[in-house]
């Protein structure tokens, strides 16, 4: 199954100062989250950014709050599955951190509804441990309506074709 744009939420969970302090390569996963959250905003797509605990773990790191747009909603959490109230999307997009806990159990949660296909962004996620990583990588994989997906699939997935008439801003996106 392809990701639509129009039945699309990004979910971005945890990007916070102290959980990216420990994670490793953060430049990298942070810079695709980063994109996913710009494109996301140019096509009107609503993005959910979460926080767990924030007065322990700080709050979300500057370079996503510096690309906050209209659609973009910051919540607190203290459970570590995000809390989605009701929302009109059927494909959840996840990115963030950590793969083995927050971004894990969310993802499972969303599997439970019925119409809902997520899509776990596998370089937009981190953990502390490689071995965390990957077996979160392993476990979410067993879901019939989990995907695990690149950045660059989500973004021209939600552009379709080159006829798109943001292709040449978001494509410029990609380095």
């Amino acid at each position: 199954m392809l990701i639509e744009k129009d039945k699309s939420s990004l979910i971005i969970i945890d990007v916070q100062e102290k959980l990216v302090s420990v994670m490793p390569k953060s430049h990298k996963f942070i810079e695709n989250i980063i994109k996913l959250q710009k494109v996301a905003n140019i096509l009107e797509i609503p993005i959910l950014i979460s926080e767990q605990y924030p007065k322990g773990l700080g709050k979300t790191i500057d370079k996503i709050k510096e690309n906050m747009g209209s659609n973009n909603t910051i919540i607190e959490k203290t459970e570590f599955s995000v809390p989605l109230k009701k929302s009109s999307a059927s494909h959840f997009i996840i990115c963030g951190i950590e793969a083995h806990v927050c971004v894990l159990q969310t993802a499972i949660h969303l599997a439970k509804l019925s119409n809902a296909k997520i899509f776990i962004v596998q370089d937009g996620i981190s953990s502390r441990y490689k071995n965390d990583y990957l077996t979160a990588l392993s476990r979410l994989n067993k879901y019939p309506n989990i995907e695990i997906v690149s950045y660059e699939m989500v973004l021209f997935e939600w552009l379709e074709n080159s006829n798109h008439k943001k292709f040449k801003e978001i494509s410029s996106l990609i380095k």
